[in-house]
């Protein structure tokens, strides 16, 4: 920037830092629509600078402002929704989980030999702790309650 004959106050109000390699390479986003992992992607501070004279002619740049903040709020509403199915995914879990208590407990009470009765019995065990394990780790995450 010196070497450009930039003035002294330009290079010192904190506009313009180091350019580094990582951030001269052209975004996924840009040449490929719906690319996997856009979703870390951000834009180098570079093109966050605002250069009133410039961005007022620009329309293109207009443009990929627009287009990347409309990703951006996608990926958030994306985000958004799968947190909300994954919150009622950890509820649908629990009652999963003391459905098949409640199934082997039936098998249980309806078994006539010890050998199906403690194997049913074992099961019910089994899907109980299911059930509690679920409901402690989720109960503050989940939305369905059960």
């Amino acid at each position: 920037m010196q070497r450009l004959g930039v003035d002294q106050d330009t290079l010192l109000n904190g506009a313009y830092q180091e350019i580094l390699p990582e951030q001269l390479s052209v975004d996924k986003e840009v040449t490929e629509e719906n690319w996997f992992g856009q979703g870390s992607d951000r834009l180098a501070w570079f093109w966050r600078v605002n250069n009133a004279q410039e961005s007022q002619k620009d329309a293109w740049m207009d443009e990929f402002y627009r287009v990347s903040w409309l990703k951006a709020k996608a990926r958030w509403e994306r985000w958004e929704e799968e947190l909300f199915l994954v919150r009622h995914e950890m509820g649908w879990t629990v009652t999963w989980f003391k459905h098949e208590q409640e199934q082997w407990y039936q098998q249980w009470s309806q078994a006539t030999k010890p050998g199906h009765r403690a194997y049913a019995y074992r099961q019910v065990q089994v899907w109980k702790r299911f059930a509690e394990d679920a409901e402690e780790k989720f109960k503050n995450d989940m939305l369905v309650v059960t």
